[in-house]
């Protein structure tokens, strides 16, 4: 695996749970071999779709959802884009409309072959309706530093971030508690990610992560639980993953599939 898409890996996971981007649409990439020139620049481009289930107390229903997604890296640089498409069922409620935008910044900032470290920089802009459930309401800053470690055939990634809303947190707006419904997170909190990838050989690939969130004040702690199995080559690459809501309540069970194609 090249250390360079081990990194466009962990960057992806950093996001955590929004949006829904953050489980599926960088994964991706972690079957890509780097056959090119590192100078030069390199466009992906890849497409997820995930369906859920959800009884948080309140809200009981399912969502579909299409996630496009864009990125482009060169050398220890690198930055994406993604925004869903989603059709969310809520208490026999049916809407269609757009998630909150995400856009990401990342850079290597150490590495040798087995050990690989760096930053990054996710801003989501609010482009989904708070009132539809499909957004936040608000933009959200999210700060990260990510790590990955391989040991052939196996290879070991882990993250923390900073998830923080745009807006006062004095009261003067009160707590909504996680949202949205198409991928909670709270107003304030410590994001987490740790996974594990074993190459099986002929492509093929299979690994599992934990995925969180710690609120910081009020909210709710959330734990993912996910497990994947990918295929890929130098230029295309097709993965699926199933999903476990394990605390938090942020769904009960989500499926992804995901393929994407290297330029």
């Amino acid at each position: 695996m090249a250390r360079r898409i081990g990194t466009a890996v962990v960057v992806g996971s950093l996001i955590s749970l929004a949006p829904a981007a953050a489980l599926a649409e960088h994964d991706h990439t972690f079957m890509m071999s780097d056959s090119r020139d590192p100078a030069s620049s390199e466009i992906s481009a890849g497409v997820s779709i995930e369906a859920a289930q959800f009884d948080n107390g309140t809200y009981i229903g399912s969502y579909q959802g299409v996630l496009p997604q864009i990125s482009w890296m060169r050398g220890r640089f690198g930055a994406s884009a993604t925004i869903g498409l989603y059709h969310l069922e809520e208490n026999g409620l049916a809407v269609n409309g757009i998630g909150d935008a995400m856009a990401t910044a990342h850079v290597t900032v150490w590495s040798n072959a087995a050990i690989e470290t760096g930053v990054a920089m996710h801003v989501m802009v609010p482009t989904g309706s708070e009132l539809e459930n499909l957004g936040m309401g608000h933009a959200m800053a999210m700060p990260s530093a990510w790590g990955v470690w391989r040991l052939h055939p196996v290879t070991l990634t882990a993250s923390a971030g900073y998830n923080r809303a745009l807006i006062s947190l004095d009261g003067e707006h009160h707590d909504h508690g996680p949202m949205p419904l198409v991928d909670p997170m709270n107003l304030q909190e410590v994001a987490w990610n740790a996974g594990a990838d074993v190459e099986l050989g002929a492509h093929v690939h299979v690994g599992g992560h934990l995925l969180g969130g710690i609120p910081i004040g009020m909210g709710i702690n959330r734990v993912v639980g996910g497990g994947r199995v990918a295929w890929g080559t130098s230029r295309v690459s097709t993965g699926a993953e199933l999903q476990l809501g394990l605390a938090g309540d942020p769904f009960s069970i989500r499926g992804v599939v995901e393929t994407a194609l290297r330029f």
